[in-house]
C-alpha cells in the first residue's frame, strides 16, 4: 500500500518535470542498523519518445504577478497610513502594510538568490 502512495506522488512529480515519462519497478527496502531504520527507494525512469522538459514559465508569470500586486498594496497602504491625520488608523494602515512589504522581500530575495546562483 505505501509502495503504490509513494509510486503516485513520484509519478506526479515527475511528470510536472518531464512529459511522457514513467517510473517502473519501484522497490523499498526497509535495514535496521544499530536501532535505526533507513529506508531505501530503488526504481527505473522510463522516458518516451518525444519527451520534453517542462518549463516553469506559468509559476514564473504568476509569482510575477502576485509580486506586482504586493507591491502596489505595500505602496498604497503605506502611504494612505502616512497621508491620514488620525494617528491610530494611520499606524494601522501602516501596520498593515507590512504583511505586503514581507511577501515582497521574500519574493525579491529569491530572484536575486536565483539570478546569483
Amino acid at each position: 500500500m505505501f509502495d503504490k502512495i509513494l509510486k503516485s506522488i513520484s509519478n506526479y512529480v515527475l511528470h510536472l518535470m518531464i512529459k511522457n515519462s514513467d517510473m517502473r519497478d519501484l522497490s523499498l527496502d526497509i535495514k535496521e542498523s544499530n536501532g535505526t531504520f533507513v529506508l531505501g527507494i530503488n526504481s527505473r525512469v522510463v522516458v518516451g519518445t518525444g519527451s520534453q522538459t517542462v518549463r516553469n514559465e506559468k509559476k514564473s508569470k504568476t509569482l510575477l504577478k502576485v509580486f506586482v500586486i504586493a507591491l502596489l498594496l505595500m505602496l498604497a497602504f503605506t502611504i494612505v497610513g502616512m497621508i491620514i491625520p488620525d494617528a491610530s488608523l494611520g499606524r494601522s494602515f501602516l501596520a498593515i502594510g507590512e504583511f505586503p512589504a514581507f511577501l515582497v522581500n521574500v519574493i525579491a530575495a529569491r530572484y536575486i538568490i536565483k539570478n546569483i546562483s
